[in-house]
C-alpha cells in the first residue's frame, strides 16, 4: 500500500512538473508598426491600423502573458524607435488586461535585460512572451536573446509585417512569417 502510494505521488509530481514546465512555449518578437518619414516620431495611420485592430486579432489567441518592449537610450541615439514600439504594443497589453515591461537600448544599456526578463517571467508562468522592438535594433534583439537563428536583421527591420517565432527548445531554427493582416499587407 505504502509503495503505491509513493508510486502514485511521484506520478503525480512528475506529472505537475512536465505541465508546469514553460520551455516549449514559444516567444515572439515583431517590431513597431510603420512610423513615418524623416525620423517623425509616432505611427504612420497604417501603422496604427496596424496595432489597434491587427496585431490584438493575431495575438489575442497565442496565451500572451507578457509584452517586453525597448526604452530610447540616455543620449536619444539609439531606440528611435522605441517610442514607436511602445505605442504598437499598447493596444494588445490593453486589450489583454496586461502590463508591459521596457528594456533599454544603446551604450550602456543591461544587453542581458531582453532574456533575463523573458526568463524570470517563465519560472511563474506558462504563457507566452512577445516582444515589440525598435524595427532598426532589431540585430541586437535577436543577439539578446540568445536566437540568431540566421534571420536577416534588415528584413526585419523593413517589414513590420513580420513575426518570428521562436521555440525555446530550437533557439537555432526561429519561423518567419507574416502577419497577413487584412487591407495593409499583401499575401504572403
Amino acid at each position: 500500500m505504502r509503495l503505491q502510494f509513493l508510486q502514485l505521488l511521484l506520478a503525480a509530481l512528475g506529472s505537475t512538473a512536465c505541465t508546469s514546465e514553460p520551455a516549449g512555449i514559444p516567444f515572439y518578437i515583431i517590431s513597431n508598426g510603420e512610423t513615418p518619414s524623416l525620423g517623425r516620431p509616432g505611427l504612420t495611420p497604417i501603422g496604427k491600423q496596424r496595432a489597434e485592430s491587427c496585431i490584438p486579432a493575431i495575438f489575442s489567441g497565442l496565451n500572451i502573458g507578457l509584452i517586453i518592449t525597448c526604452t530610447v537610450d540616455r543620449d536619444g541615439e539609439e531606440g528611435l524607435n522605441c517610442a514607436a514600439a511602445n505605442e504598437t504594443a499598447v493596444p494588445l497589453a490593453t486589450a489583454l488586461g496586461i502590463n508591459i515591461s521596457t528594456c533599454a537600448t544603446g551604450d550602456g544599456a543591461d544587453d542581458d535585460c531582453p532574456n533575463n526578463t523573458l526568463q524570470n517571467f517563465r519560472k511563474n508562468s506558462n504563457q507566452s512572451v512577445l516582444f515589440v522592438w525598435d524595427s532598426t535594433d532589431m540585430e541586437d534583439l535577436i543577439e539578446n536573446v540568445d536566437t540568431d537563428a540566421g534571420l536577416d536583421n534588415d528584413q526585419l527591420a523593413l517589414h513590420p509585417d513580420l513575426i518570428v517565432t521562436v521555440n525555446p527548445n530550437d533557439l537555432e531554427n526561429a519561423g518567419l512569417t507574416s502577419m497577413n493582416c487584412t487591407g495593409i499587407d499583401g499575401t504572403a
